[in-house]
């Protein structure tokens, strides 16, 4: 039987492989993220694995004294009206909550959604709370989204309980830090003008 401090771990592991696809001031030992219009501050204590690629930037952040594991995912396409919101959603949000239930499930838990809500970069988010006892070990997974500067942000927290009261100061700073500009309208053709 696998200890509960290996299940979680593990479970993020296979919820990152199974789906591709108001600012707050930094405490002075945080560190800066800022790469392809996406910047936010994070504790000098984590480090991350940048896994971005074309379709989306994503960063795994974690500590080796913690089993929480907190990720950052934002899809570069900008989403600029709600029909394509909509169509990102489902496509790439709905899909990861339903894989990270499922690998829940497939560790022997029996998982429990409730819906959250929070911000991420002073714009409101929406989320669930995925909860579940792996080898009787309480966790939690915390998934939010939210479309900043026209950009999809899902963030989430997942590990045991006891880990993620630990991590959340990095979970707020993270998400109340987040920036990502709004994109620059391209210019207009002017006109041209015929001869007379």
């Amino acid at each position: 039987m696998k200890s509960s401090r290996n299940v979680f771990p593990l479970i993020a592991l296979l919820v990152l492989c199974g789906v591709s696809a108001s600012a707050q001031t930094a405490p002075s030992d945080a560190k800066e993220f800022n790469k392809d219009g996406l910047s936010f501050s994070y504790p000098a204590g984590w480090s991350f694995n940048d896994t971005s690629n074309n379709d989306a930037q994503q960063m795994t952040f974690g500590r080796p004294d913690s089993d929480a594991q907190l990720t950052v995912f934002v899809f570069r396409t900008p989403l600029p009206s709600p029909e394509k919101l909509a169509e990102a959603k489902r496509v790439l949000v709905d899909k990861y909550v339903a894989s990270t239930t499922k690998s829940f499930e497939q560790a022997g838990a029996h998982p429990e959604s409730s819906p959250a809500s929070s911000e991420i970069g002073g714009v409101k988010s929406e989320g669930v709370k995925i909860r579940a006892s792996l080898d009787g070990v309480p966790g939690v997974a915390e998934i939010h989204w939210a479309v900043v500067g026209q950009r999809l942000v899902v963030l989430t927290l997942l590990g045991p309980d006891r880990a993620i009261t630990k991590a959340a100061p990095a979970w707020d700073m993270v998400r109340t830090t987040m920036k990502i500009p709004e994109p620059t309208p391209s210019p207009k053709p002017s006109p041209k003008s015929t001869p007379q």
